[in-house]
């Protein structure tokens, strides 16, 4: 008999799922889509069921397609998005719809928390306050829906929720905990001093577990909605960045987890917990580990915007064989990439894209370059002050959509100064969560060594010294460019939205 694991994951609209052996080998995945819901502006919220309904959907589709037997499952690993607010009351039931990362709500809440305690906050997590994480939203539930609070047992985040689900316990794993601003890096729980200057209840933070810990067995009413067999171990799991970056071997300090799609995100393995105010800092799921870097809001997406401006029918090889038409530097055309404001490094809402350097000569050809290189820019910016705080890369790893253009690879290579292995796509976070469930019940001693063999380099992206030295001078410009603008974005956005009004 095969022993096969099942890897999960609950993203912000689908859940995943992957059977896996305990090499990494994906025998069958699955994909269900759920809904976003706006109550009212600002707000992001989603109904818990819709992930469990998800998750029963998922293992039944990869069952079906491998063929495999309910008792071939042996492990189960969970990973989610992070700081989804799902308060759960004594019974076990969901109190209201859960507030997602998405959901803006809670500025005012944050805005307290930075006068109380900005500064611990940095230096106990790793993070500035801002309304995507639980612990501001549990604030503004405390304020303004007392009553929910008051009937809550504990706070789960997406992840905690399912794991509830499946074993009938809530614990939090490391990696998702350590999103919250109550969590402690260095001590690897939460820090009794944050949630007390929070003024929050501490039954609001529930247990923690390391990643691949056992927490439990599949209950028998779960296993029976699942199609599995009851008491199956389930191990803690990760967060999905933690567990996308382990699937491909970015599992060593100074490897780095580039994550390209409609957003981004950049984040360095360290073997220490490194803060600063521009960045986010977080556990990896492997243990004494940690995750330095940041999001960016439009990469592809950028891209997918210049092409309704140039030409909206072009397909997106035509925009790449377009972008070669430009020489490096895009004609002396910068572009900032912040068309929906912008996360890391810059923290900023209010901040919106600009092409900087236009003239008459200017081309369509070097406005797709310039969108392009503007999202390399903001890679190198986030890795810029990385290093400023104290950390050391050595190797980018790659995978999403942009990363088939040969061109955007070179790009980023040149522009960072550093070089660029894509890998080959292979399920991501599920991937990463089979993994742990399968080191967590012993069939492997090593998840990151299975993950290292089982990731496949496709290409390799080694940086152009002449031309990385052309991107510098540009670069200086384009890092001068938003505290210039600072001010004139956040008028404009004042303007905006009082005519909106």
């Amino acid at each position: 008999m095969t022993d096969l694991l099942l890897g999960i994951d609950i993203g912000t609209t689908n859940i995943k799922a992957v059977l896996a052996t305990p090499t990494g080998q994906i025998i069958a995945q699955a994909q269900n889509d759920y809904p976003i819901h706006y109550p009212q502006p600002g707000w992001a919220e989603q109904d818990p069921a819709d992930w469990w309904r998800g998750v029963v959907t998922v293992t039944r589709v990869v069952l079906a397609q491998a063929a495999v037997r309910s008792d071939q499952v042996v492990g189960i690993g969970v990973s989610g998005q992070g700081c989804a607010v799902t308060l759960i009351d004594a019974a076990g039931d969901v109190v209201r719809p859960a507030i997602i990362w998405m959901d803006s709500r809670s500025e005012p809440q944050c805005e307290q928390l930075r006068r109380c305690c900005r500064a611990e906050i940095l230096q106990r997590n790793g993070k500035q306050p801002a309304p995507y994480n639980a612990d501001p939203a549990l604030l503004w539930l405390q304020q303004h829906e007392p009553e929910s609070l008051a009937s809550a047992k504990t706070s789960l985040t997406s992840t905690g929720y399912i794991n509830f689900k499946l074993t009938g316990r809530p614990i939090e794993n490391v990696s998702d905990a350590s999103i919250l601003f109550a969590f402690d890096l260095a001590a690897g729980d939460w820090s009794p001093e944050l949630v007390d200057a929070f003024g929050l209840p501490s039954h609001l933070y529930p247990e923690v577990a390391p990643c691949r810990q056992i927490i439990g067995q599949l209950t028998p009413v779960a296993a029976a909605e699942l199609g599995l067999n009851p008491g199956v171990p389930v191990v803690a799991g990760g967060e999905d960045t933690s567990s996308a970056g382990l699937a491909i071997g970015v599992t060593e300090p100074g490897q780095a987890f580039l994550s390209l799609g409609t957003a981004g995100t950049i984040y360095i393995v360290e073997d220490r917990p490194i803060v600063h105010p521009q960045l986010l800092a977080f556990l990896h799921v492997l243990p004494g580990h940690t995750l330095l870097g940041g999001s960016l809001v439009a990469v592809g997406g950028g891209l997918n915007w210049i092409r309704t401006v140039v030409g909206a029918n072009l397909q997106y090889s035509q925009l790449d064989e377009m972008a070669r038409q430009s020489p490096a530097g895009a004609g002396g055309v910068l572009f900032l990439p912040y068309l929906s404001g912008e996360l890391q490094p810059i923290n900023d809402g209010n901040a919106r894209g600009v092409f900087f350097g236009l003239s008459v000569s200017t081309t369509p050809a070097h406005l797709v370059r310039a969108v392009m290189e503007g999202a390399a820019f903001a890679i190198a910016h986030n890795i810029n002050i990385a290093r400023e705080a104290g950390s050391s890369l050595t190797e980018l790893r790659a995978v999403g959509g942009p990363t088939q253009s040969e061109l955007w690879c070179r790009i980023i290579a040149n522009i960072t100064g550093y070089p660029l292995a894509v890998l080959a796509e292979n399920a991501g976070a599920p991937l990463g969560n089979a993994l742990l469930a399968a080191a967590g019940i012993g069939l492997i001693d090593d998840p990151a060594a299975v993950a290292r063999n089982a990731a496949r380099v496709t290409c390799q992206f080694e940086p152009d010294p002449q031309l990385g030295d052309r991107y510098r001078e540009h670069f200086a410009i384009y890092k001068q460019l938003y505290p210039q603008l600072k001010t004139q974005f956040a008028a404009l956005a004042a303007i905006t939205q009082s005519n909106e009004d």
